[in-house]
């Protein structure tokens, strides 16, 4: 089984909306609970910006996940690829997350807090967002054997 190019990209935006979401309340908490002055500005710039960076890097991720057979069946994957996914994934996603909160915030305490906490919130929210995407049918080719 291999997937279409569109349902990664649809795939992709669908985890982008929930992702920077997260990021965003992620972020308006942390910076908030640790700064005298509320505000959401820096908050909305994190979550934007990696709307950019991390739809792109989420279309390629599941771009190369699809050359991959490894935990494919025939209409479906095996949870343990789902993991594995989610954890490589999110080495890459907690990076990014890390560099653009530290460019916009300028603070190096607050970018690795908004990091550390998105490991263990989107770690959870990547699984399921997966798991969900496994039953839907939409965009996969069975490839003969």
């Amino acid at each position: 089984m291999i997937v279409t190019k569109k349902r990664s990209l649809i795939k992709s935006v669908s985890w982008r909306v929930l992702g920077s979401l997260d990021t965003f309340f992620l972020s308006l908490i942390i910076i908030n609970y640790s700064s005298e002055n509320y505000t959401y500005n820096l908050a909305f710039y994190i979550a934007s910006l990696e709307i950019i960076t991390k739809t792109v890097f989420y279309y390629f991720h599941e771009r190369v996940w699809n050359l991959f057979h490894m935990g494919r069946l025939k209409q479906k994957v095996k949870r343990t690829r789902s993991l594995i996914k989610a954890i490589t994934w999110r080495f890459i996603a907690s990076l990014d997350t890390f560099l653009i909160s530290y460019l916009i915030t300028g603070r190096f305490d607050w970018a690795t807090s908004i990091a550390l906490f998105e490991i263990v919130t989107k770690a959870i929210i990547y699984y399921i967002h997966e798991r969900s995407w496994n039953r839907i049918k939409w965009g996969r080719i069975i490839e003969n054997e």
